[in-house]
């Protein structure tokens, strides 16, 4: 009887100990899609900064080169 008794409880040991491995592994798993999103978030920040810039420093190119006297 002992050891049906200890069978059991190694193979609900076991369910536990693999359900807190799917657990850990699900965690690691949204851990570094949150990563992923938030890296895209500030790339999708530096790609709008930089064509607001480059369309800026057009317009002013643009704009200077109006104004400028002939011959420059």
């Amino acid at each position: 009887m002992i050891r049906l008794l200890l069978t059991v409880l190694g193979v609900a040991l076991a369910a536990l100990l693999s359900l807190c491995a799917l657990w850990l592994l699900g965690e690691l798993v949204s851990g570094i899609g949150q990563v992923l999103v938030a890296a895209a978030a500030l790339m999708i920040g530096v790609l709008r900064f930089a064509v607001v810039t480059g369309v800026l420093g057009g317009l002013t190119y643009v704009l200077a080169s109006a104004w400028a006297r002939p011959g420059r």
